[in-house]
Order: C-alpha cells, then sequence, then structure tokens
C-alpha cells in the first residue's frame, strides 16, 4: 500500500486523536446552554465527519431554527475552544508509526474538518516536529469531502503527482474525499466507524486495516 507513496496525509478525528469525550462534553455544554435535551456519546460518534458545524446540526432537536443553531454552534466553539486537551489523547501506537515514516522520508500532512488552529495546537502538542503541513477549516475552503484540502496540501508541499499520495481515515467522509480528490485511501477500523457500518455505508470494496501498526508493516 505505501510502494511508490511519498506523501500519507491523516485524517485527524478517529485517525490519529481520541477526540470523543471531548467533542461530547462541548456539545453537551453548548445543548444545557440552550435548553435542549442532551446528546449521549454514541450519537456524537454517529455525527462525527463532516466538521463541527454539522456535529451541531444534528445534535439540536430537529426543528430547531437557523437562529438557534448558530447560537449553539457558537456556543460549542467557545467551549471546544478551550476545552480540546481535557480528554483528548493519541491513538496507541500512532506516534511510533509517525515517527517511524517520517525517519523512512515519507512527507507527513493532516487532512481535517476541524478547526485548523485547533488542529494546529493539537498537533504541536502531542506530535511536535512530525507533520509537514496541517489543512483543515479555515472558513474558506470547502470541507471533506470536497477536495479542497488536499489540493491545499499538494500546493504547500509542491506535490504534483496525485499518486504518490496515500490518505487514511476511518469513516465513509474520508473514503469519500479520497475518491473526490483523486487519492489512495486506507481506512481503519479503530475510530468512530465500525466495519459494519463502514460496509453499510460503502457499496465498494476497500483497504482497511485494525492497527495503525499496520502501516510500517507496509512501508517496504
Amino acid at each position: 500500500m505505501l510502494q511508490n507513496k511519498s506523501l500519507i496525509v491523516f485524517d485527524m478525528d478517529g485517525t490519529i486523536f481520541d477526540t470523543l469525550k471531548d467533542l461530547n462534553a462541548s456539545v453537551n455544554y453548548a445543548l444545557t446552554k440552550n435548553n435542549y435535551p442532551l446528546r449521549d456519546i454514541e450519537h456524537t460518534r454517529k455525527s462525527i465527519g463532516n466538521g463541527v458545524a454539522m456535529l451541531v446540526k444534528r445534535s439540536v432537536p430537529e426543528n430547531t431554527s437557523e437562529e438557534d443553531y448558530k447560537k449553539t454552534l457558537k456556543d460549542f466553539e467557545n467551549h471546544y475552544s478551550k476545552h480540546s486537551f481535557d480528554h483528548t489523547s493519541p491513538y496507541k501506537g500512532v506516534y511510533e508509526v509517525l515517527k517511524e515514516l517520517k525517519v523512512k522520508g515519507y512527507k507527513l500532512a493532516v487532512a481535517t474538518n476541524k478547526l485548523e488552529s485547533v488542529a494546529k495546537d493539537l498537533v504541536n502538542k502531542y506530535y511536535p516536529n512530525i507533520f509537514d503541513t496541517v489543512c483543515g477549516d479555515d472558513g474558506i475552503r470547502n470541507k471533506k469531502p470536497a477536495p479542497d484540502q488536499i489540493i491545499e496540501i499538494c500546493k504547500r508541499l509542491s506535490i504534483k503527482d496525485k499518486s504518490k499520495i496515500l490518505y487514511i481515515g476511518d469513516s465513509e467522509v474520508d473514503y469519500e474525499f479520497a475518491i473526490n480528490s483523486g487519492v489512495d485511501v486506507l481506512l481503519v477500523s479503530y475510530g468512530y466507524r465500525t466495519i459494519d457500518e463502514l460496509k453499510n455505508k460503502i457499496k465498494t470494496p476497500f483497504k482497511y486495516i485494525d492497527d495503525i501498526r499496520e502501516l510500517i508493516k507496509k512501508s517496504v
């Protein structure tokens, strides 16, 4: 899978970071502040993938007005910006794998629908001097599954041949993102979608790994 690749791009939530508890806590903070029913962590898990705006949209009651939704979203963003480190942690083995890939000469990047400023803070804290670039939501580029982030990463790192890129994520959104971007994709089964959920949503065969450390075996 990694043969002939020079750039490996990673999704963030559910792939290199377990952020679920902090996202759920910020969702429920915003819901409580606006007198809406709380959402359990399973609901949040299934709602992740299209960015925080969609996460909040899926969390507020169905008939919430646009004005009230935007207020709830703002409350979420304010809370999450201060509490994104509370329970978030790297998945086991990720740091060691990234370091080894770096030593082997691969360029490494992050593509995430998380706010780019928050994403950079998390990466700098847990993976210092590992990634060549972090591309997130800047309020201008279209979010995944639109291909904008791969286009931006290629521009930043002067990559012209997309056949040299592998994208790694954990959801059907990540799969669609890679297809839209014209790059190879590998999914992980330990993130925010089970394999059964992925197979239900992705109707074509796809490659996946159960442990990030399997990447090293493939980086011949």
